[in-house]
């Protein structure tokens, strides 16, 4: 089972990719302007397709680049399901935006636990 939700985390860490992509390419031709901010973020966007693979053939090194993403996840808001933003499409500035955006975070510090407890039980070397 736990296996299984590596599979599901890399495939989560695809898709946060495709939603991304065009960001980082934009951000190359703005590179300039705030050089290390948009190297970071480059950097970021292109980690979501090594984790997004390794994970998925259940590689051990997925989870330390995973641990290496998590501050610039938080910081740049490129989050596991921050796809549930879009999904509900509210509006910016509302509550319900706000709890949503709450949501997420706490859904990403749940996917940090499993990672912790998949490294510890399966990866105990």
């Amino acid at each position: 089972m736990k296996k299984n939700l590596l599979i599901a985390f890399g495939l989560l860490d695809l898709y946060s990719f495709f939603r991304t992509y065009k960001i980082g390419v934009s951000m190359l031709d703005s590179i300039e302007y705030f050089p290390i901010m948009s190297i970071l973020e480059i950097l970021l966007i292109v980690s979501l397709i090594v984790s997004g693979v390794l994970s998925i053939l259940r590689k051990k090194i997925s989870l330390i680049i995973y641990y290496a993403q998590i501050p610039l996840r938080l910081a740049f808001m490129i989050l596991t399901f921050g796809f549930l933003l879009k999904i509900f499409g509210l509006q910016y500035d509302s509550i319900g935006y706000k709890i949503l955006v709450g949501i997420t975070f706490l859904l990403e510090i749940a996917r940090l636990t499993f990672t912790i407890m998949i490294h510890k039980r399966i990866f105990r070397n």
